[in-house]
């Protein structure tokens, strides 16, 4: 992918019913940007004053490095590849409508993309705006940073990345050649954790900064506060999307373990919160079972383990607790306590 326009880094802001909060996400962004850095805003079909807010506040912040696309509702999914056929950075990063980044965020991030030295770099995020990096005059100094180098197909160093399952897609930027052709998967939500882990195992060096840059607000309007009923199935889309690529690739298979585990924790998690039990399908269950056999246990906690190896008696047990407590609170209410 060639890269001529000149311009080191594409912000891609997907964009739908946020007019309550997209002046402030673009305001904490135009603190420290520099004409090295290109703005790429899909609208996905907003019908509230989003449109509105952003003509307004780039009305009044005149800047000649923003791309503003139109599009009626397609989902984030889409949004987000619209932004990527649009972005010409030779760095990608992307950044949550209703987010905020701190006062530094390019200050620092810049000058670690210039010799293009790193395929990914990352950040930490935090849901407390009092703990967002303030920073101080000497950056260089403070900035505490350290390196991930993945030689001769040793993919270990990547464990602690995969072993905490932190797949937000907003405290990551990456060079638009480790991305290639990878797309989001469309109409899936959790698209972050079906892309993140699979661009992570084309690095050769990865830098890691170990501040919170990014203010990443708990929206009511946001997918982890609205789950629906195909989550879990996007979930465990990702961990067999995982599986098929271990089979083809089975030097990654320890690393690569991590994250079906993950998948399998998080998509039993958001079937208990949506369904009150460990409600698995028939394709869940089969798909458990080809996880397991295609993981490495030996990095696998015995207790997870068991659950995965004998889903029916997880769902069944799980079932059984709901069961009774439901009838317990219908109790209760019924005798008036």
């Amino acid at each position: 992918m060639t890269n001529a326009s000149g311009y080191l880094l594409s912000i891609i802001i997907p964009v739908y019913n946020n007019a309550e909060f997209i002046t402030g996400t673009l305001a904490s962004m135009h603190q420290s940007i520099t004409e090295e850095v290109e703005v790429v805003i899909v609208n996905d079909g907003s019908t509230d004053l989003t449109e509105e807010r952003i003509n307004s506040f780039y009305h009044d912040n005149n800047c000649s490095n923003i791309k503003y696309i139109s599009q009626k509702n397609q989902g984030v999914a889409i949004t987000r590849n619209v932004g990527l056929a649009h972005a010409t950075g030779k760095y990608i990063g992307f950044i949550d409508s209703d987010d905020i980044v701190c006062q530094d965020y390019f200050s620092i991030l810049l000058p670690k993309l210039r010799d293009e030295k790193y395929d990914i770099v990352e950040f930490n995020l935090t849901r407390d705006m009092n703990n967002l990096y303030q920073g101080i005059s000497d950056m260089e100094t403070v900035v505490v940073q350290h390196e991930i180098i993945l030689a001769d197909g040793n993919y270990t160093p990547l464990l602690p990345t995969f072993r905490a399952g932190q797949w937000h897609l907003m405290t990551k930027i990456f060079h638009r050649d480790v991305i290639g052709s990878d797309r989001f998967e469309e109409h899936r939500r959790y698209e972050d954790m079906i892309f993140c882990p699979f661009q992570y195992f084309k690095c050769q060096k990865i830098l890691k900064i170990e501040h919170k840059l990014y203010y990443y607000r708990v929206n009511n309007n946001s997918i982890t506060e609205n789950i629906i009923d195909s989550d879990a199935d996007s979930i465990f889309f990702a961990m067999r999307k995982m599986c098929h690529y271990i089979n083809e690739n089975s030097a990654k298979r320890t690393v690569a373990t991590l994250m079906i585990v993950n998948c399998f924790l998080e998509g039993r998690k958001l079937l208990r919160k949506k369904k009150g039990y460990y409600r698995y399908n028939d394709s869940m269950l089969n798909d458990i079972k080809n996880a397991l056999e295609c993981s490495d246990t030996r990095i696998i906690k015995k207790k997870v383990v068991y659950k995965m190896k004998y889903p029916h008696i997880d769902r069944y047990i799980s079932e059984l607790r709901y069961k009774i407590v439901t009838a317990c609170k219908n109790l209760f209410l019924r005798k008036g306590f």
